[in-house]
């Protein structure tokens, strides 16, 4: 392969189905399920920020590695047939920066932690947008669901 050129990924232009395996040792060698959509979305969200890498920290999970991270029981993570969700990072860009790029996509549900922002592709049920603070998790739901800015500045108290 000519050196200028970058390869292409296995699951889409910029992912591999590695990114998102699990962790544990019993999935190591099972097929990596990922939705096309996830993909395309995290591809729109790689565009936003020109191109920099996205970090992908947890992709798909089986059941026992789900409950050993304190995911949710019915996590989007989890392959059903494909994994819908990826927590993701960016060099240089906060988290609650990620989910305001994603929302502008449209199509996901977004969740924003300390060092990364939760993507996935489920419909909102019970909500659109979530804060991970600390060990708690804070729905959007009763408080501002349409708009994200909106819903991070009434819990967090920062102006962005």
């Amino acid at each position: 392969m000519d050196g200028n050129k970058k390869s292409l990924g296995d699951l889409s232009t910029n992912f591999w189905s590695k990114e998102f395996r699990c962790p544990c040792q019993k999935c190591r060698r099972k097929k990596v399920r990922v939705s096309s959509l996830l993909l395309f979305k995290l591809e729109m969200v790689k565009m936003a920020f020109d191109g920099k890498p996205v970090i992908v920290l947890s992709g798909n999970r089986c059941l026992e590695e789900n409950k050993r991270v304190g995911g949710y029981p019915d996590s989007e993570h989890i392959p059903n047939p494909d994994g819908e969700a990826a927590d993701i990072k960016i060099k240089g860009i906060k988290p609650i920066d990620i989910g305001l790029a994603a929302e502008k996509i449209g199509g996901m549900r977004i969740g924003i932690a300390k060092t990364y922002c939760h993507l996935d592709i489920k419909p909102p049920s019970p909500s659109k947008f979530w804060i991970y603070i600390g060990k708690k998790i804070i729905y959007s739901g009763s408080i501002e669901n349409n708009d994200l800015l909106k819903f991070y500045q009434i819990l967090t108290g920062k102006n962005i």
